[in-house]
């Protein structure tokens, strides 16, 4: 059961979710109220949650197969938006509905950190701001998912609290196929592989982890699966297409690190080696394509490779032996 009024969510704990935390749960559904996991942990401390009937103050509340859950919590006002005219964002399409971008590396999604007006939502904010409240909250206006600040690629925006809907829906249902690039370190050992590695947040900091044997791992874990395919190899890096299948933050990035080939330029999760000279300043990872079904039929979009990411692998060299035992082979493909 699933009930939804204004900001009061109604829901009944299915099998899948038994077991979970009460803030993991209700995440998942207060994030389209704007609110962030430490909004939604203050608002079940602050009474405005109850469990099958009674008020549960606890965010670590263990849940079970038909609990019902009741959540009143509603956003708190926010500081409003600077509207930005002087950052360019290229439109790859748009309707009534729908605003297809193609955001370049370095620009953060929505204000957060130190970045306060060089952001999608600052260039919303001074180019649509009839868009100000679609979604519910005025510091992400329209936006539905997120790329990180160094990825480049294709972005959804909402333009209707109809389409931010169905959009939310789509995506929260995993009804998206996403087609990302990535440039990576060393040869992967097969033309195609899965990486089913669940993810949790390393205490203390902003990373996550793979987890490689959950049955002995002690903490809160998401499920995560990233399928790939070899696209290209060269002499150091192979280029790879990626199909994440689940949509968890800095998924990607963290499952190619885990098999030992990290996106090139990712200095979170690569280390190191990617601080040497010559290495890009950004990872090379961009979200080349996106298609849904919408109320008029399947839609797909596609955002060309950014200049910085095409003229390095330019001046890379080709592979020698592109294929040998044990190692994907890089046979042309029809594509």
């Amino acid at each position: 059961m699933e009930t939804r009024d204004g900001f009061v969510i109604e829901k009944t704990v299915q099998q899948i979710s038994s077991g979970k935390r009460l803030d993991a749960f209700l995440a998942a559904y207060t994030r389209m109220d704007g609110l962030s996991r430490s909004d939604t942990r203050a608002g079940i401390e602050a009474g405005l949650v109850t469990l099958n009937g009674k008020t549960e103050t606890s965010p670590t509340r263990r849940l079970r197969y038909g609990d019902v859950v009741v959540s009143r919590i509603a956003p708190t006002p926010k500081e409003g938006l600077f509207a930005n005219p002087d950052l360019s964002l290229p439109i790859i399409f748009e309707d009534n509905d729908l605003l297809i971008l193609s955001k370049p590396f370095g620009v953060q999604m929505h204000p957060g950190g130190n970045d306060r007006t060089h952001t999608v939502a600052n260039w919303i904010a001074a180019t649509r701001p009839e868009m100000a409240m679609v979604g519910g909250d005025p510091i992400r206006p329209g936006i539905v998912h997120r790329l990180d600040r160094n990825t480049s690629g294709v972005v959804v925006l909402a333009k209707t609290d109809e389409s931010c809907d169905v959009m939310r829906e789509a995506f929260r249902e995993r009804k998206t196929e996403k087609t990302y690039l990535a440039l990576v370190v060393g040869h992967v050992p097969e033309e195609e592989g899965k990486i089913d590695y669940p993810l949790a947040q390393r205490t203390g900091t902003l990373q996550r982890q793979a987890v490689k044997d959950p049955q002995s791992f002690d903490g809160e874990m998401k499920e995560a699966l990233t399928e790939y395919r070899l696209k290209h190899r060269y002499a150091e890096y192979d280029l790879l297409e990626i199909f994440p299948k689940t949509g968890r933050t800095h998924q990607i990035r963290i499952h190619l690190a885990a098999i030992g080939h990290p996106v090139l330029g990712d200095s979170l999760y690569g280390g190191r080696r990617m601080r040497r000279e010559g290495m890009p300043r950004r990872q090379l990872l961009h979200a080349l394509r996106i298609a849904f079904h919408f109320k008029d039929g399947i839609r797909v979009y596609e955002a060309p490779l950014p200049a910085d990411f095409a003229d390095f692998i330019s001046g890379i060299d080709a592979a020698e032996n592109p294929g040998y035992p044990g190692e994907a082979s890089n046979r042309k493909r029809e594509d």
